[in-house]
This record gives structure tokens, C-alpha cells and sequence, in this order.
């Protein structure tokens, strides 16, 4: 188990929440997300807040990264996008939270 703490792959992990962020409000599935939002998502900008890694109790060797975006519209936190991978650098969970 190596974990890489480089400016370029924590870069890279961002990188990833927000594409993923991107697709997920722009999903046809997701449509009624506009609906639930005061504000168009063009106004949202994405920060970088933190990323954790997480180990299962049950089986050590395997573990998830966990992406942390908060959603700011001027001063104001709107909500949150959370980007899940495994530890094969394969994206296998997202979760929108708005306020």
C-alpha cells in the first residue's frame, strides 16, 4: 500500500471531483437538481476542501479516497460534492449535498 501525498496527484484528485461534479449536474438524471438550487449552477464556484482516505475495518489492504468540494455562491456555502474512488484510482461513488 503506497499513498502518493504529491502536490500533482492531490491535484489530480480534484481534478476528478470536479469533472465529476461537471457531469453530474449536467446528467439528464439529475435534471431536477436545478429545480432544488435558488441559483444557476454557472454561478457555483467549487472549492477545494479536503480529501480523506478511509480504510474498511474488514479488509485493511483495501480503502477509499474521498474528495471533498464545497459549493460556494459569493460568501455564501450552498453545499457540497463528495468523489469517491478505490484504491484502483477507479471513481465508484459521488454524493451532491445542497443546503
Amino acid at each position: 500500500m503506497e499513498f502518493l501525498n504529491s502536490d500533482s496527484h492531490l491535484s489530480l484528485l480534484y481534478r476528478k471531483a470536479k469533472e465529476s461534479f461537471e457531469w453530474c449536474i449536467q446528467s439528464d438524471e439529475n435534471e431536477f437538481l436545478k429545480d432544488e438550487l435558488s441559483m444557476s449552477f454557472d454561478d457555483i464556484v467549487l472549492i477545494e476542501k479536503d480529501i480523506k482516505i478511509v480504510f474498511s475495518k474488514r479488509v485493511f489492504e483495501e480503502y477509499n479516497i474521498e474528495v471533498c468540494l464545497l459549493l460556494s455562491a459569493g460568501n455564501i456555502e450552498v453545499g457540497k460534492y463528495l468523489y469517491i474512488e478505490n484504491d484502483k484510482n477507479e471513481g465508484i461513488d459521488d454524493s451532491l449535498i445542497l443546503y
